[in-house]
Protein backbone atom coordinates (compact mmCIF):
# COMPACT_ATOMS: atom_id res chain seq x y z
CA UNK A 1 0.00 0.00 0.00
CA UNK A 2 2.80 2.39 0.85
CA UNK A 3 4.57 1.54 -2.38
CA UNK A 4 1.41 2.34 -4.37
CA UNK A 5 1.05 5.72 -2.68
CA UNK A 6 4.67 6.56 -3.32
CA UNK A 7 4.43 5.54 -6.96
CA UNK A 8 1.29 7.58 -7.41
CA UNK A 9 3.02 10.59 -5.88
CA UNK A 10 6.04 10.25 -8.15
CA UNK A 11 3.87 9.96 -11.26
CA UNK A 12 1.79 12.96 -10.19
CA UNK A 13 4.93 14.97 -9.48
CA UNK A 14 6.40 14.11 -12.88
CA UNK A 15 3.11 15.10 -14.50
CA UNK A 16 3.28 18.41 -12.64
CA UNK A 17 6.82 18.98 -13.87
CA UNK A 18 5.70 18.34 -17.44
CA UNK A 19 2.79 20.75 -16.96
CA UNK A 20 5.09 23.45 -15.59
CA UNK A 21 7.54 22.89 -18.43
CA UNK A 22 4.77 23.32 -20.99
CA UNK A 23 3.54 26.44 -19.20
CA UNK A 24 7.02 27.96 -19.20
CA UNK A 25 7.47 27.15 -22.86
CA UNK A 26 4.15 28.76 -23.78
CA UNK A 27 5.11 31.75 -21.62
CA UNK A 28 8.36 32.22 -23.55
CA UNK A 29 6.50 32.27 -26.85
CA UNK A 30 4.50 35.36 -25.91
CA UNK A 31 5.26 38.52 -27.82
CA UNK A 32 6.91 41.25 -25.77
CA UNK A 33 6.65 44.97 -26.49
CA UNK A 34 10.32 45.80 -25.91
CA UNK A 35 10.02 49.12 -27.78
CA UNK A 36 7.34 50.73 -25.59
CA UNK A 37 9.65 52.03 -22.87
CA UNK A 38 12.05 53.60 -25.38
CA UNK A 39 9.09 55.15 -27.21
CA UNK A 40 7.76 56.52 -23.95
CA UNK A 41 4.06 55.85 -24.45
CA UNK A 42 1.52 53.07 -25.00
CA UNK A 43 -0.90 53.05 -27.95
CA UNK A 44 -4.37 51.66 -27.22
CA UNK A 45 -7.21 51.02 -29.70
CA UNK A 46 -10.79 50.03 -28.89
CA UNK A 47 -13.21 48.71 -31.50
CA UNK A 48 -16.57 46.95 -31.61
CA UNK A 49 -16.45 44.19 -34.24
CA UNK A 50 -20.27 44.16 -34.72
CA UNK A 51 -21.36 40.56 -34.21
CA UNK A 52 -24.43 41.00 -36.45
CA UNK A 53 -22.43 42.04 -39.53
CA UNK A 54 -21.53 38.54 -40.71
CA UNK A 55 -21.49 38.78 -44.51
CA UNK A 56 -18.62 41.24 -44.85
CA UNK A 57 -16.80 40.51 -41.59
CA UNK A 58 -13.64 39.42 -43.43
CA UNK A 59 -13.50 42.73 -45.32
CA UNK A 60 -13.88 44.69 -42.10
CA UNK A 61 -11.18 42.63 -40.36
CA UNK A 62 -8.86 43.27 -43.30
CA UNK A 63 -9.56 47.01 -43.02
CA UNK A 64 -8.71 46.91 -39.32
CA UNK A 65 -5.56 44.92 -40.06
CA UNK A 66 -4.47 47.40 -42.72
CA UNK A 67 -4.95 50.31 -40.33
CA UNK A 68 -2.88 48.60 -37.62
CA UNK A 69 -0.23 47.63 -40.19
CA UNK A 70 -0.06 51.24 -41.34
CA UNK A 71 0.61 52.37 -37.77
CA UNK A 72 3.39 49.79 -37.46
CA UNK A 73 4.98 50.93 -40.72
CA UNK A 74 5.10 54.48 -39.34
CA UNK A 75 6.95 53.20 -36.28
CA UNK A 76 3.95 53.91 -34.07
CA UNK A 77 2.41 50.44 -33.54
CA UNK A 78 -0.87 49.76 -31.76
CA UNK A 79 0.20 48.01 -28.55
CA UNK A 80 -3.18 47.09 -27.04
CA UNK A 81 -6.40 46.31 -28.94
CA UNK A 82 -9.66 46.12 -26.98
CA UNK A 83 -12.34 44.17 -28.86
CA UNK A 84 -16.06 43.92 -28.17
CA UNK A 85 -18.71 41.76 -29.85
CA UNK A 86 -16.18 39.09 -30.73
CA UNK A 87 -18.29 36.44 -32.45
CA UNK A 88 -17.89 32.68 -32.83
CA UNK A 89 -19.81 29.50 -33.62
CA UNK A 90 -21.33 27.85 -36.73
CA UNK A 91 -23.99 30.54 -37.18
CA UNK A 92 -21.27 33.20 -37.44
CA UNK A 93 -19.08 31.28 -39.86
CA UNK A 94 -15.96 31.47 -37.71
CA UNK A 95 -14.48 29.89 -34.61
CA UNK A 96 -13.61 33.28 -33.10
CA UNK A 97 -13.29 36.65 -34.84
CA UNK A 98 -10.59 37.89 -32.44
CA UNK A 99 -8.51 34.85 -33.40
CA UNK A 100 -9.15 35.71 -37.07
CA UNK A 101 -7.80 39.23 -36.47
CA UNK A 102 -4.77 37.87 -34.63
CA UNK A 103 -3.96 35.60 -37.59
CA UNK A 104 -4.37 38.41 -40.11
CA UNK A 105 -1.99 40.56 -38.09
CA UNK A 106 0.50 37.68 -37.86
CA UNK A 107 0.48 37.34 -41.66
CA UNK A 108 1.75 40.92 -41.81
CA UNK A 109 4.49 40.15 -39.29
CA UNK A 110 2.73 41.63 -36.25
CA UNK A 111 2.66 39.36 -33.23
CA UNK A 112 -0.07 39.80 -30.64
CA UNK A 113 -1.03 37.80 -27.57
CA UNK A 114 -4.73 37.07 -27.15
CA UNK A 115 -7.07 36.87 -24.16
CA UNK A 116 -10.77 36.17 -24.68
CA UNK A 117 -13.77 35.96 -22.38
CA UNK A 118 -17.23 34.70 -23.37
CA UNK A 119 -20.02 37.14 -22.50
CA UNK A 120 -23.22 35.64 -23.90
CA UNK A 121 -24.70 33.36 -26.53
CA UNK A 122 -25.09 29.62 -26.98
CA UNK A 123 -21.75 27.77 -26.85
CA UNK A 124 -21.32 25.61 -29.93
CA UNK A 125 -23.88 27.64 -31.90
CA UNK A 126 -23.30 31.40 -31.57
CA UNK A 127 -21.16 33.18 -28.98
CA UNK A 128 -20.34 36.83 -28.32
CA UNK A 129 -17.53 38.00 -26.06
CA UNK A 130 -14.72 40.44 -25.37
CA UNK A 131 -11.05 40.08 -26.19
CA UNK A 132 -7.73 41.83 -25.69
CA UNK A 133 -4.88 41.63 -28.19
CA UNK A 134 -1.57 42.76 -26.74
CA UNK A 135 1.94 43.21 -28.12
CA UNK A 136 3.03 43.04 -24.49
CA UNK A 137 3.15 39.82 -22.52
CA UNK A 138 -0.13 38.91 -20.84
CA UNK A 139 0.46 37.58 -17.34
CA UNK A 140 -3.12 36.55 -16.61
CA UNK A 141 -6.73 37.51 -17.30
CA UNK A 142 -9.77 37.63 -15.02
CA UNK A 143 -13.35 38.74 -15.62
CA UNK A 144 -16.63 39.56 -13.93
CA UNK A 145 -20.22 39.30 -15.11
CA UNK A 146 -22.17 42.56 -15.01
CA UNK A 147 -25.83 42.76 -13.94
CA UNK A 148 -28.28 41.20 -16.40
CA UNK A 149 -30.62 43.57 -18.23
CA UNK A 150 -33.14 43.05 -21.02
CA UNK A 151 -32.13 44.75 -24.24
CA UNK A 152 -31.81 44.41 -28.03
CA UNK A 153 -35.52 44.69 -28.97
CA UNK A 154 -36.36 42.08 -31.62
CA UNK A 155 -39.80 41.87 -33.24
CA UNK A 156 -41.44 43.23 -30.11
CA UNK A 157 -39.38 41.13 -27.71
CA UNK A 158 -36.54 42.08 -25.38
CA UNK A 159 -33.72 39.61 -24.80
CA UNK A 160 -31.78 39.40 -21.52
CA UNK A 161 -28.09 39.58 -22.41
CA UNK A 162 -25.07 38.98 -20.22
CA UNK A 163 -22.27 41.57 -20.30
CA UNK A 164 -18.78 41.28 -18.86
CA UNK A 165 -15.71 43.24 -17.91
CA UNK A 166 -12.34 41.54 -18.40
CA UNK A 167 -8.92 42.52 -17.09
CA UNK A 168 -5.59 41.45 -18.54
CA UNK A 169 -2.42 42.19 -16.58
CA UNK A 170 0.41 42.94 -18.99
CA UNK A 171 4.15 43.34 -18.52
CA UNK A 172 6.02 46.19 -20.20
CA UNK A 173 9.77 45.49 -20.23
CA UNK A 174 11.79 47.90 -18.08
CA UNK A 175 8.62 49.57 -16.84
CA UNK A 176 6.38 47.17 -14.95
CA UNK A 177 2.90 45.74 -14.96
CA UNK A 178 -0.32 47.46 -16.06
CA UNK A 179 -3.92 46.30 -15.67
CA UNK A 180 -5.98 46.71 -18.85
CA UNK A 181 -9.79 46.59 -18.45
CA UNK A 182 -12.10 46.00 -21.42
CA UNK A 183 -15.89 46.15 -21.20
CA UNK A 184 -19.13 46.45 -23.17
CA UNK A 185 -22.11 47.94 -21.36
CA UNK A 186 -25.74 47.41 -22.34
CA UNK A 187 -27.00 49.15 -25.48
CA UNK A 188 -30.81 49.13 -25.71
CA UNK A 189 -31.45 49.46 -22.01
CA UNK A 190 -32.63 52.02 -19.50
CA UNK A 191 -29.86 54.46 -18.41
CA UNK A 192 -30.42 53.40 -14.79
CA UNK A 193 -29.56 49.81 -15.73
CA UNK A 194 -26.39 50.93 -17.49
CA UNK A 195 -25.53 52.94 -14.38
CA UNK A 196 -25.91 49.80 -12.29
CA UNK A 197 -23.53 47.95 -14.62
CA UNK A 198 -21.08 50.84 -14.33
CA UNK A 199 -21.17 50.64 -10.52
CA UNK A 200 -20.43 46.90 -10.58
CA UNK A 201 -17.65 47.55 -13.10
CA UNK A 202 -16.04 50.13 -10.81
CA UNK A 203 -16.44 47.87 -7.77
CA UNK A 204 -14.60 45.15 -9.67
CA UNK A 205 -11.76 47.54 -10.53
CA UNK A 206 -11.61 48.76 -6.93
CA UNK A 207 -11.36 45.18 -5.63
CA UNK A 208 -8.65 44.18 -8.10
CA UNK A 209 -6.56 47.31 -7.61
CA UNK A 210 -6.62 46.88 -3.81
CA UNK A 211 -5.37 43.32 -4.11
CA UNK A 212 -1.81 42.05 -4.04
CA UNK A 213 -1.52 42.55 -7.81
CA UNK A 214 -1.57 46.33 -7.57
CA UNK A 215 1.80 48.07 -7.80
CA UNK A 216 0.61 51.66 -8.36
CA UNK A 217 1.20 51.64 -12.10
CA UNK A 218 -1.36 53.25 -14.44
CA UNK A 219 -4.70 51.55 -15.10
CA UNK A 220 -6.44 51.60 -18.48
CA UNK A 221 -10.20 51.15 -18.94
CA UNK A 222 -11.74 51.07 -22.39
CA UNK A 223 -14.47 49.65 -24.55
CA UNK A 224 -17.98 50.27 -25.79
CA UNK A 225 -19.83 51.97 -22.91
CA UNK A 226 -22.93 52.94 -24.93
CA UNK A 227 -22.94 56.25 -23.01
CA UNK A 228 -24.07 59.17 -25.15
CA UNK A 229 -23.14 62.39 -23.40
CA UNK A 230 -25.63 64.33 -25.52
CA UNK A 231 -28.37 62.64 -23.46
CA UNK A 232 -28.61 64.03 -19.93
CA UNK A 233 -29.95 60.80 -18.40
CA UNK A 234 -26.85 58.89 -19.53
CA UNK A 235 -24.27 61.23 -18.05
CA UNK A 236 -24.35 59.90 -14.49
CA UNK A 237 -22.61 56.66 -15.48
CA UNK A 238 -19.85 58.68 -17.19
CA UNK A 239 -19.58 61.02 -14.20
CA UNK A 240 -19.09 58.09 -11.82
CA UNK A 241 -16.20 56.80 -13.93
CA UNK A 242 -14.55 60.23 -13.90
CA UNK A 243 -15.23 60.68 -10.17
CA UNK A 244 -13.48 57.35 -9.63
CA UNK A 245 -10.31 59.07 -10.86
CA UNK A 246 -10.31 58.07 -14.52
CA UNK A 247 -9.37 60.55 -17.25
CA UNK A 248 -11.30 60.55 -20.53
CA UNK A 249 -8.39 60.50 -22.99
CA UNK A 250 -10.19 61.89 -26.02
CA UNK A 251 -11.96 64.63 -24.10
CA UNK A 252 -8.69 65.66 -22.43
CA UNK A 253 -6.56 65.58 -25.58
CA UNK A 254 -9.09 67.44 -27.72
CA UNK A 255 -10.61 69.88 -25.23
CA UNK A 256 -14.24 68.80 -25.64
CA UNK A 257 -16.97 67.18 -23.55
CA UNK A 258 -19.41 65.16 -25.65
CA UNK A 259 -16.97 65.59 -28.58
CA UNK A 260 -19.77 64.75 -31.01
CA UNK A 261 -22.23 67.60 -31.40
CA UNK A 262 -23.08 70.66 -33.46
CA UNK A 263 -21.26 72.86 -30.94
CA UNK A 264 -18.08 70.79 -30.69
CA UNK A 265 -17.98 69.20 -34.14
CA UNK A 266 -18.15 65.53 -35.04
CA UNK A 267 -14.53 64.37 -35.05
CA UNK A 268 -15.03 62.54 -31.75
CA UNK A 269 -18.01 60.46 -32.91
CA UNK A 270 -17.45 56.71 -32.73
CA UNK A 271 -20.89 55.52 -33.91
CA UNK A 272 -22.73 56.30 -37.16
CA UNK A 273 -19.90 58.62 -38.24
CA UNK A 274 -19.93 60.35 -41.62
CA UNK A 275 -18.76 58.03 -44.36
CA UNK A 276 -19.42 54.87 -42.34
CA UNK A 277 -21.35 52.44 -44.60
CA UNK A 278 -22.91 50.78 -41.52
CA UNK A 279 -24.38 53.94 -40.04
CA UNK A 280 -27.52 54.24 -42.17
CA UNK A 281 -29.81 56.91 -40.73
CA UNK A 282 -28.54 56.45 -37.18
CA UNK A 283 -27.65 59.36 -34.91
CA UNK A 284 -24.00 60.39 -34.60
CA UNK A 285 -22.67 59.80 -31.10
CA UNK A 286 -19.57 59.00 -29.05
CA UNK A 287 -20.11 55.79 -27.11
CA UNK A 288 -16.61 54.25 -27.15
CA UNK A 289 -14.07 55.48 -24.62
CA UNK A 290 -10.54 54.93 -23.37
CA UNK A 291 -9.95 56.07 -19.79
CA UNK A 292 -6.67 56.10 -17.85
CA UNK A 293 -5.94 56.42 -14.16
CA UNK A 294 -2.69 56.86 -12.26
CA UNK A 295 -0.08 59.29 -11.00
CA UNK A 296 2.06 61.28 -13.43
CA UNK A 297 0.08 60.38 -16.54
CA UNK A 298 0.23 62.49 -19.68
CA UNK A 299 -2.13 61.97 -22.63
CA UNK A 300 0.01 62.32 -25.75
CA UNK A 301 -2.88 62.15 -28.24
CA UNK A 302 -6.26 60.53 -28.78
Amino acid sequence: MKHFIKTKFVVSFIALLVLLANFSLAWSWQAQCTDVTARGYLNVLTINLLFSEVKDREIRLENITNFIAGQAEKGDPVDIILLQEVVGGPLSGTINSSLDLKRLLAKKGMKYNLSYRLANGLPGILTVGNAILSRCRIIFTISKTLPFVSEEPFEGFEIPLKRKVMMSRIKIPNFGKINIYNTHLCAFCDPTERLQQTQVLLDFIRTVEKSIWWDENPVILGGDFNINLNITEEREAYDQIVDFGFIDTYSTANGCYSCCSDEEGYLGCTYAVLGNPYSGEEEFKRIDYIFVKGEGLDIADS
